[in-house]
């Protein structure tokens, strides 16, 4: 990973922790798992960042709709 990619990695997983609200190891876990299927030097963060968020806002929706 070059160090521009690396950095926005990181930024990503610091951006996430804080917008979640959950640990930043979690969240990494969650990031790697995202990019985890697709290779790597093909990822565009910034885009990456909003489809996990979306992700997560679709199912907390889903679940408050199931209560």
């Amino acid at each position: 990973m070059n160090k521009k990619k690396e950095t926005t990695y990181l930024k990503i997983i610091k951006d996430l922790s804080e917008d979640i609200g959950i640990s930043k190891e979690e969240t990494k876990s969650l990031v790697d798992v995202a990019i985890s299927s697709v290779d790597p030097r093909d990822v565009n963060y910034e885009q990456l960042k909003k489809e996990i968020l979306t992700f997560l806002v679709i199912n907390i929706f889903f679940l408050i709709c199931k209560l």
